[in-house]
């Protein structure tokens, strides 16, 4: 991210850079995104205005606009430090879940049972 931008403006630029859309299109776009995601009113704020799980919500938006065939999440309790991350995590991806349905989770064996029976959950040893 890039912090002296705006939350919306992070977002846009990705399909401005990539798909030299105009600002008009990304920026709705983005702000689609948000409000999907629950944040919608974060659109103006900046990165140091942001909690870590508005701060997730935004890399995730920028994720999302680059339409890869897989999005990896990798060990989400650094990034979602503000809250209880397993539920958090599953209620943000279930609003994107028609935006964008594939992720996986990658997170430590010690951690699985926080996620339940997520099918999307893998763990690894380190």
């Amino acid at each position: 991210m890039r912090v002296n931008l705006t939350a919306l403006e992070n977002i846009a630029l990705v399909e401005q850079f990539h798909q030299a859309m105009s600002w008009t299109q990304a920026s709705a776009r983005a702000q689609r995104l948000l409000d999907s995601c629950g944040h919608g009113d974060i659109a103006m704020k900046r990165d140091e205005d942001l909690t870590p799980t508005q701060r997730f919500a935004v890399k995730l938006a920028r994720a999302i606009q680059l339409r890869r065939p897989l999005l990896v999440i990798d060990r989400p309790a650094l990034l979602l430090a503000d809250v209880p991350y397993p539920d958090a995590l599953g209620t943000l991806l279930a609003r994107l879940a028609d935006v964008y349905p594939a992720h996986r989770i990658l997170d430590y064996t010690w951690n699985q049972a926080l996620y339940g029976t997520m099918p999307q959950m893998e763990t690894h040893h380190e």
